[in-house]
């Protein structure tokens, strides 16, 4: 039996293991990894956010060792991480992301990207062009989810759109609202961030402005960023929430009630765009990457993506 390395997570515990190295099944690609993204949602599965169990992750970027079409062999990629079966009433009205029966990497029912190598449906591949280096492909996952906003939320009746949360998403989605030509406020605790290249025109704050928004975007990942969201959101705004994390919110929806806001769920988005994107430049999360710690430090690096204030922890996988 093949075996490969792999942080997994057991519902108690995290560890790097020697486990069996994954084979694909019809339709899917074998993908030798070479970075993998920490993200908050790996580190809220760890306090208990979603009963998962298997490898960790979903952000990354690897070459396909093995495909149902040779010309895919060699070609660096990345990958939607959900698994859909095209057969349930999600995905025959064009909602695959929302399949009843789906999978998602290293998240629900499909092992993910803390690995030597992971196996993903062939349809869900991206492949990364020459010109992209792995340290920028690997934020095509998160930068798609920033993306995914404007794919839901038509802009050009809006005047000005506020960001609470400058952690690694936050920011993201500020750079991608930014590049799209939106007048956006940050609203944050790390004011020297705005120096990462795109944030220059950026109306920053570190407390809640006395003014309300047509659009906010929750991204704090805290609960306690939900009362700050609801507060500064204009009558008949829109409310984007992208955290997620352990527990219950509550709240009181008297004031989505009196002010009409309409509330608005925001998850995975475009994986080409966002490749498109990196590739030309238009958006440069570098100055987002904190440390890059091998596989065989995956642990450690859980820790340091755990630390408050993080930015961006990348595994590299050598060997």
């Amino acid at each position: 039996m093949k075996t490969m390395k792999a942080l997994q997570w057991d519902g108690a515990s995290l560890a790097l293991k020697t486990v069996a190295k994954p084979e694909a099944k019809a339709g899917e690609v074998l993908v030798r990894l070479t970075k993998a993204g920490i993200c908050n949602t790996d580190l809220e599965i760890i306090r208990g956010y979603y009963p998962f169990t298997g490898t960790l992750g979903h952000e990354f970027v690897g070459i396909v060792e093995q495909a149902p079409r040779r010309s895919l062999i060699g070609k660096r990629v990345v990958s939607d991480i959900n698994s859909s079966c095209h057969q349930c009433a999600m995905c025959l009205a064009g909602n695959p992301h929302h399949c009843i029966k789906r999978s998602a990497l290293g998240i629900h029912g499909k092992d993910g990207a803390f690995a030597e190598y992971l196996t993903t449906p062939e349809e869900n591949l991206v492949i990364v062009p020459d010109s992209l280096d792995d340290n920028l492909a690997v934020y095509a996952e998160p930068l798609a989810a920033a993306l995914e906003i404007q794919e839901q939320v038509d802009f050009s009746r809006h005047e000005g759109v506020l960001v609470i949360g400058d952690g690694k998403l936050g920011l993201l989605i500020t750079l991608s609202l930014a590049q799209a030509g939106l007048e956006v406020t940050l609203l944050g605790h790390h004011p020297e961030r705005l120096e990462l290249p795109g944030l220059d025109n950026i109306s920053f704050c570190t407390s809640p402005p006395d003014l309300k928004f047509p659009v906010v975007v929750e991204a704090t990942g805290n609960p306690s960023g939900f009362a700050t969201a609801v507060q500064l959101t204009a009558p008949r705004g829109t409310l984007v929430l992208k955290s997620t994390y352990k527990g219950n919110l509550a709240f009181n929806p008297a004031p989505l009630v009196v002010n009409e806001i309409t509330l608005l769920g925001s998850r995975c988005g475009p994986m080409d765009k966002a490749v498109a994107l990196l590739a030309c430049g238009a958006i440069n999360p570098a100055g987002l990457t904190q440390d890059i710690f091998p596989l065989a430090d995956a642990t450690r690096a859980i820790a340091r993506a755990n630390k408050k204030g993080a930015l961006k922890v990348l595994l590299e996988m050598t060997g």
